[in-house]
Formats: structure tokens, C-alpha cells, sequence
């Protein structure tokens, strides 16, 4: 389950006038920051959904670079922890196994 924009904007709820050009934007940068973190692409990695989500989410909410009085040090600090977390786990992760199809379910359709 790979973010897009969509589940982006629902994880995200930003304003009615953000448009989806700028939420891709955000996305990618996430996506950059992470690999040159050293965290490799998943296909199916809820941590690693929720890590870029958390990224993009910072970038949008500090979209104008203008982090001031003591909010800048936390907010820096936050997310340098944040990162710092995700990475260590997500460098060593799998993919998530597939969820298992019950027989009724498969006979089902």
C-alpha cells in the first residue's frame, strides 16, 4: 500500500485550496529525505506509509521555512528525533506479509 495523494490528503485534512501538485511535492521530498537516510522504497510497509506521511505532513506544516522563537529549536528537534527513529527500524524492515485470505473468502468469489 504505497501513500498517494490521496491518502495524503486524508491523513493530512489541509486546507480546501492546497492542490494535489503541491501534496505530491511534499510526498517526494519525503520520499527523497528517506532515502537519503538510507531507507529503501516499500511496496507494503505500514511503518514506512505512516514515516513518509509524518515527513510530508512537517513539510507542509513548515512549508514557508519560517520556524521562529523557541518552536524552532522543538520543532527541529522533534522531527530530527522522529527521522532518527524511523530510519533505524525501517533500514533493517521487510515488506509487510500479505494478509491471508480466508477459504470462505476465496470461495466466495
Amino acid at each position: 500500500m504505497a501513500v498517494t495523494v490521496d491518502s495524503f490528503r486524508a491523513y493530512l485534512n489541509p486546507s480546501p485550496e492546497t492542490t494535489d501538485e503541491q501534496l505530491e511535492g511534499w510526498l517526494a521530498s519525503a520520499r527523497s529525505e528517506a532515502r537519503t537516510a538510507g531507507v529503501r522504497e516499500f511496496s507494503n510497509n505500514a511503518q514506512y506509509d505512516l514515516f513518509i506521511k509524518s515527513l510530508a505532513a512537517w513539510y507542509y506544516d513548515n512549508r514557508g521555512l519560517q520556524v521562529s522563537g523557541t518552536y524552532q529549536a522543538t520543532a527541529l528537534e522533534t522531527k530530527k528525533k522522529m527521522t532518527d527513529s524511523f530510519v533505524l527500524q525501517l533500514r533493517y524492515a521487510t515488506e509487510d506479509p500479505a494478509p491471508e485470505i480466508s477459504t470462505e473468502e476465496s470461495e466466495d468469489e
